[in-house]
């Protein structure tokens, strides 16, 4: 064994005789330990005594690379033609923007590789029936008693030479014959010896790869090499070669042709003929070439080889699929004056599956149709939606059978069936009640079904899609037919378009969105209708607590108008009255009636059909609770539509039976009087120094001086002369003047900032506008004790007045433009001067010669008269310095406005002081 072993390693070492199979299985039986100390010994990698020597890889060139699919050919077929099975044509998928559908020609795919390298292929695989000749090689390889391996050539005079059996004559064997012949030999010649027999490096042979190959021209191939494999290394086919007429030329002669599609569709190799030293494998050009698409398993481009039919193309293509509906077969077929036409062809009948197709026709196999017939669909709020058998007499509880079949919460009242008319292919709806239909299974409610009815049962807490059925009703119409479509709109559930089911009719369409909201204006609805052949509106009012109205029928494009009972209707209508004033002609009146006064929502409304004066309250909401219920006044324009008219105002009786005959016309208008004397709580607040305070609801005509005495009085702390009386009107009036300044001083300072010499202009009027700016109207009104107090000439108060009593003060207040706006105790001995230097004098935006007093009463002291300034100051007065505005002479409004600034001013002081 250890002999065996080290003539392992040492064979292993010198490389050459490689270990067999056995050897080295012996040796892996040996523990690892005295693997390891051997391997050590003789120097050797026991890593590779793991390869098997008969495993070495032969290394052959890359000879061919994949080229695109577009090197082969595409040739564009489908034009001008679409069929129902998604077939476009050219013109239709452009539309799409999409790629048309071409066909291609079949087989060139096969062999769509490009030749890298002319360098012959040596990894065929050798068969047993291969015939040995000089330029072979084989491996011989002896093991048992010896180990050696031998790579003999086969010579030109056909032998091989090996030491141990000397020269043997190999030409013209098989390779399996040589195995058994080298055996044989080994057997007789060498004892204990056996052999392994391989084929070494083939011998190559030069061939020629002309016509329409990818790459023609001399290639070095194996000598197992045949025609396909010819064509394999070659390229392929171009697009103009043929598949089917592949010749192979031996000396000058064919000696045989070649279909591929043999072998394409077949898998026959019978012709596929091995090449010999010189051999031309030819090309020629296409033949006759049809087509074939739709519903086949292989649409292609095939080559005529000989007259075909069109079943045998059909047989080409792999037959047809199971969706092919045959009947509806055409054929594209080029006529000799250059241009195409059609032929119809019936494939389901013999004959003309015999029908002799001529080159370039294109066969097009329809598919069956998408649409299923007789069968009914069910949608919508269902467990489970689908497709059922139509059987005669079916209805629609048969699809439905129970309420189990119904997810939660579903709308039992309104569901439609989509019907299609089986002659024009157009649409209709009807609707119906499962709820009846369940209940009352033998009535009208379970309608019969008819075939490729659809039924669309729908939730009630989700809104109802219909777009596709509406698009396809809308679709349908024509100029004398308008699309069945009715619209709700406004205080129900789910507004909308629905389409107009049979004998549809206003309860229907409110059932249609489910019902009505709470809230709703039952007396008042309105239906706007449509005559297109005169081109106007027609509108009927609609009582929705009234049977008869709400039976009415509807007609394509009705669309009914629900109103709240508080809520505003001018948004709804703003759309109506633009629509019925773009139709106002001489044979069109302007429909419209108008009513305003004492109703809950005045404004403008639609004039409908026979509408009375009753319905135009309604409209309007109905009366509010002051309006005046004796009479009213009718306001009618009258003219005779050529050279005169006139306004005619007539008082109307407003008692019921009036107010339901006195029938509208247009352009009335409706004003509905207050009652008398009728007036809402009016209100005067009385704040600071009162024994009672607060807010208190007054009578008409009551003074101030009254209004006190109901407060009880004055409490001990008050300053009667410094009380403040604002009135509501007043202040709107003021604020208006200081929006305006505000405006104007805005002006001035942009004016100041573009000339850029008026900087300092611009730093006064930004000081004026921040003042302004937060400056808020106080809407005073000077009264003086008398006017509070004396019963006979006491003010006469109004809603919103107000009256501030503030406490006794006995500080002197200076604001304005001095250096340190402030408030002094006020002092018997001091002058006007003396109270503006204890506020740090003037600044230099003052106007000193024109500063005036606010007494505490408000009433204003100022230089200005004929008998000079009254420059006493009492308690609770205010002593204003004003800006010098004379250098800006925009700032005139400036002036008007700063009595109301200051007064302003003053009042809150002395609210913040409560």
């Amino acid at each position: 064994m250890l002999l065996l072993l080290t003539s392992i390693l040492l064979n292993q070492q010198a490389q050459a005789v490689t270990p067999s199979q056995e050897q080295i299985s012996q040796f892996k039986q040996l523990p690892k330990a005295q693997q390891q100390a051997l391997a050590t010994q003789y120097g050797v990698n026991l890593s590779e005594l793991n390869q098997n020597v008969n495993s070495e890889k032969v290394t052959n060139p890359q000879v061919v690379s994949s080229r695109s699919v577009d090197d082969a050919v595409v040739t564009e077929v489908d034009k001008g033609l679409s069929s129902a099975t998604g077939m476009q044509s050219d013109g239709d998928a452009k539309k799409e923007g999409k790629k048309a559908r071409v066909l291609k020609p079949f087989g060139y795919e096969l062999f769509a590789g490009s030749p890298s390298t002319f360098a012959p292929a040596t990894d065929v695989p050798v068969p047993s029936e291969y015939v040995l000749g000089p330029g072979d090689t084989v491996k011989v390889q002896l093991f048992g008693k010896e180990y050696k391996n031998y790579e003999l050539a086969v010579d030109r005079n056909g032998t091989i030479t090996m030491p141990e059996t000397g020269p043997m004559q190999v030409v013209g064997m098989s390779f399996s014959e040589f195995k058994s012949f080298i055996n044989e030999q080994i057997d007789q010649k060498v004892i204990g010896a056996k052999a392994n027999v391989t084929m070494g490096e083939l011998r190559s042979i030069r061939i020629f790869i002309l016509g329409e190959a990818y790459k023609p021209g001399a290639y070095t191939v194996s000598s197992l090499s045949s025609i396909t494999h010819a064509l394999f290394v070659s390229g392929g086919i171009t697009e103009v070669g043929s598949l089917r007429n592949i010749q192979l030329k031996r000396k000058g002669r064919v000696v045989t042709t070649f279909d591929l599609y043999d072998l394409l569709l077949k898998g026959d190799t019978s012709n596929d003929t091995n090449l010999l030293p010189g051999d031309v494998v030819f090309i020629p050009p296409v033949g006759e070439t049809v087509g074939i698409d739709g519903e086949v398993k292989r649409p292609a481009i095939y080559e005529l080889k000989q007259t075909t039919t069109a079943q045998q193309l059909i047989n080409l293509a792999g037959g047809l699929l199971t969706t092919a509906y045959p009947n509806a077969s055409k054929v594209e077929r080029l006529r000799s004056d250059g241009t195409r036409t059609v032929v119809d062809l019936d494939l389901s009948k013999s004959k003309n599956k015999k029908i002799q197709l001529q080159s370039g026709d294109i066969l097009r196999v329809y598919s069956v149709l998408d649409e299923m017939e007789n069968i009914v669909k069910l949608e919508g709020h269902v467990h489970r939606p689908g497709t059922f058998a139509f059987e005669t007499g079916l209805k629609l509880i048969d699809v439905i059978p129970s309420i189990t079949e119904l997810k939660a919460n579903p709308d039992l009242e309104y569901g439609i069936i989509v019907r299609e008319e089986p002659n024009i292919r157009t649409l209709s709806a009807i609707h119906f009640s499962l709820k009846q239909a369940l209940t009352q299974p033998e009535s009208n409610a379970n309608v019969e079904l008819a075939p490729r009815d659809k039924i669309y049962v729908f939730a009630a807490d989700q809104s109802r899609q219909l777009n596709g059925l509406l698009n396809r009703l809308r679709a349908q119409a024509r100029l004398d037919e308008p699309a069945k479509t009715v619209d709700i709109t406004g205080h129900v559930r789910y507004a909308g378009e629905y389409p107009l089911t049979a004998n549809m009719q206003v309860q229907d369409l409110v059932k249609a969105a489910y019902d009505l909201k709470l809230e709703t204006d039952l007396d008042y609805a309105l239906l706007k209708r449509r005559d297109f052949a005169k081109n106007i509106t027609e509108f009927d009012v609609i009582k929705l607590n009234n049977a008869q109205d709400l039976s009415k029928t509807l007609q394509p494009q009705d669309k009914l108008y629900v109103f709240s009972i508080n809520g505003k209707r001018d948004s709804m209508f703003a759309d109506l009255i633009a629509e019925i004033k773009s139709q106002t002609n001489k044979q069109n009146q302007q429909k419209l009636v108008s009513i305003n006064g004492q109703v809950r929502f005045p404004g403008t409304y639609p004039l409908a059909e026979n509408m009375a004066l009753a319905d135009l309250i309604a409209a309007a909401g109905g009366f509010t609770e002051s309006s005046y219920m004796i009479t009213a006044n009718l306001s009618r324009f009258k003219t005779n539509l050529t050279d005169s008219s006139e306004f005619e105002i007539m008082p109307i009786s407003m008692d019921e039976q009036s107010l339901k005959t006195t029938k509208l016309e247009p352009r009335d208008t409706i004003s509905i009087q207050t009652i008398p004397e009728w007036r809402d709580h009016e209100t005067v607040t009385l704040m600071g120094e009162f024994k009672f305070p607060g807010t208190y609801a007054i009578n008409k005509g009551e003074t101030l001086a009254q209004l006190i005495e109901r407060a009880g009085g004055f409490s001990d702390k008050a300053f009667v002369d410094a009380s403040i009386f604002t009135r509501s009107y007043l202040k709107e009036k003021e604020q208006v003047l200081l929006n305006d300044a505000e405006r104007k001083l805005r002006r001035e300072l942009v004016s100041s900032q573009i000339n850029a010499g008026d900087s300092q202009n611009a730093e006064t009027v930004l000081a004026l506008l921040s003042q302004l700016e937060a400056t808020k109207a106080s809407g005073r009104m000077i009264i003086n004790k008398q006017q509070m107090l004396d019963f006979t000439t006491s003010v006469k108060l109004r809603d919103g007045d107000t009256l501030i009593v503030p406490q006794i003060n006995q500080a002197v207040s200076i604001i304005g433009e001095v250096y340190a706006p402030t408030a002094q105790v006020h002092n018997n001995g001091w002058s006007l001067d003396d109270y503006i230097d204890a506020a740090g004098g003037f600044n230099q935006l003052a106007e000193s010669s024109d500063v005036y007093i606010i007494k505490a009463n408000g009433r204003v002291v100022s230089n200005t008269g004929w008998f000079g300034f009254d420059t006493s100051i009492a308690p609770g007065d205010t002593i204003v310095v004003p800006t010098n505005v004379d250098p800006i002479p925009a700032l005139t409004i400036w002036k008007e406005v700063t009595s109301i600034i200051y007064q302003s001013t003053v009042a809150v002081a002395a609210v913040a002081a409560l």
